[in-house]
């Protein structure tokens, strides 16, 4: 039987942070997030979605009940195509992630999936405002929402080879709060190009809903300019001589083997994988429902939701880079906790006061609170991870996230239900939240973040 990749993964060298190479490759690390960002603020979460769901769906009908059924029925549509890609990036996300690890090709999967992102929303233009190009329009998110998520992976598995850990929360912060303003900035530049006044600074004709349909081509090649940078000059990863030559089904076997051990020699990391999992889909679910939320219960138009969501990047950026230096200076324990804590007292605020303008409030305060824990949740996992095995663990991080990623909006849709109101939508993501912290603040992290059996550990393997 073949050796799992992580009994011989090989250690990654001394970071020097002062070293101009260095230097250069932080910034292109940077400006991946600032590029790639624009997929989740403006084709999956502000923009073409609501294209699809809305005028694609609903093109030729004009009986209300049925543009209503429509909208309805897209929405299911793109929920199911969305979950069959949760499904592949959590079967190809660890599988990937070993592979990388050992036979020294993470690279060329960083930018072989940001390339197919980037590729999978150029496409989009040819999704014309009519019903039979729904599906088509639904697949082609949910693909690059794989792409997106399986490069994330990979991106990731570059942070301990730039940083220390005395500057790993920074330069992951920073490079998180670089994603926010970039999504200002597309948002922004989509919104004055492409949507108004009328149709746009650039004059692209609405016919057939051509000055929306040009934004997945803005977008994509907003991506590939932003993230070239680290395609260029992300550090070599280390390749494993000794290891076995590789194929799908030892890849599953050796992923078996590696939840088997970290259960008895890793428990720590484990038990984060699983409790981050809840908690951050709690995360997720804040941000891709903040548009149904403020649309549906507080009556926001298209501009106003382009607007918020301008507005709540900028906050968060600002929070995620805050949340960064106390992330060096105190750790990622406290940051994820004081956040999730205070995530929870805005949650009953928005819940206590009915009215637009405490959205808005409470909103961006949220808004301020997700990026840091978001951030603060990535170097963790650099802290626990074993020398050499970053990449399979962020595959691991990924699969256990989507495995749960049900939860926010599942327990969105089911309050939803119980009280009859989209706003009450907010005491189910709040549950799955509280539910997040609690399993978070259970697990028992050693000074520097890691669990002290796993520090005993890392500390004889390094010897």
């Amino acid at each position: 039987m073949a050796t799992p990749p992580f009994s011989s993964a090989p250690s990654l060298p001394e970071v020097d942070p002062n070293d101009p190479v260095v230097k250069r490759q932080v910034r292109a690390f940077g400006l991946w997030d600032w590029g790639i960002s624009a997929f989740n603020s403006v084709i999956l979460t502000f923009v073409f979605v609501t294209y699809l769901t809305n005028a694609v769906s609903t093109a030729g009908l004009t009986d209300p009940e049925a543009i209503t059924a429509a909208k309805d029925s897209a929405s299911t549509t793109l929920a199911t195509s969305q979950m069959v890609g949760s499904l592949l990036i959590a079967l190809l996300a660890p599988l990937l992630g070993g592979l990388a690890d050992t036979g020294g090709m993470r690279n060329v999967f960083l930018n072989l999936f940001t390339i197919g992102t980037a590729g999978s929303i150029a496409l989009m233009a040819f999704i014309a405002p009519h019903p039979s190009y729904l599906l088509a329009g639904c697949i082609l998110i949910s693909l690059a929402l794989v792409f997106s998520e399986l490069a994330a992976v990979f991106s990731n598995s570059v942070l301990p080879q730039i940083s220390d850990e005395n500057n790993r929360g920074r330069v992951s912060g920073n490079a998180w709060a670089l994603g926010y303003f970039g999504s200002i900035i597309c948002l922004v530049l989509v919104l004055i190009g492409f949507v108004m006044p009328n149709d746009g600074l650039l004059g692209i004709t609405t016919d057939e809903s051509w000055n929306l349909r040009a934004i997945p081509i803005f977008v994509a090649v907003w991506i590939l300019v932003f993230t070239l940078p680290l395609m260029l000059r992300a550090p070599a990863s280390p390749k494993d001589p000794n290891a076995p030559s590789w194929n799908a089904i030892d890849g599953y076997v050796q992923i078996a083997r590696h939840l088997k051990r970290m259960a008895r020699e890793e428990p720590v990391t484990l038990k984060y994988l699983i409790a981050s999992a809840v908690y951050r889909d709690g995360l997720g679910a804040i941000f891709s429902l903040a548009g149904v939320i403020a649309a549906a219960a507080y009556g926001f138009d298209t501009t106003e939701t382009i607007l918020f969501g301008i507005a709540a990047n900028l906050v968060a950026g600002f929070g995620v880079y805050l949340g960064g230096k106390i992330d060096d200076l105190l750790g990622p324990r406290i940051v994820i906790i004081g956040g999730l804590v205070s995530i929870l007292a805005v949650g009953i605020m928005i819940l206590a006061i009915d009215a637009k303008a405490m959205f808005w409030v409470g909103g961006l305060m949220l808004s301020f609170f997700v990026g840091p824990i978001q951030s603060a949740s990535r170097t963790l996992l650099t802290r626990l991870s074993l020398p050499g095995h970053e990449t399979e663990d962020f595959g691991l991080y990924a699969t256990t996230g989507r495995a749960l990623g049900f939860l926010g909006t599942s327990a969105f849709a089911i309050t939803v239900s119980l009280f009859g109101a989209t706003r009450m939508g907010i005491v189910g993501i709040m549950v799955v939240m509280a539910v997040g912290l609690a399993m978070f603040s259970l697990i028992k992290l050693g000074e520097d973040g890691h669990g002290s059996h796993q520090r005993a550990k890392r500390e004889q393997q390094e010897a």
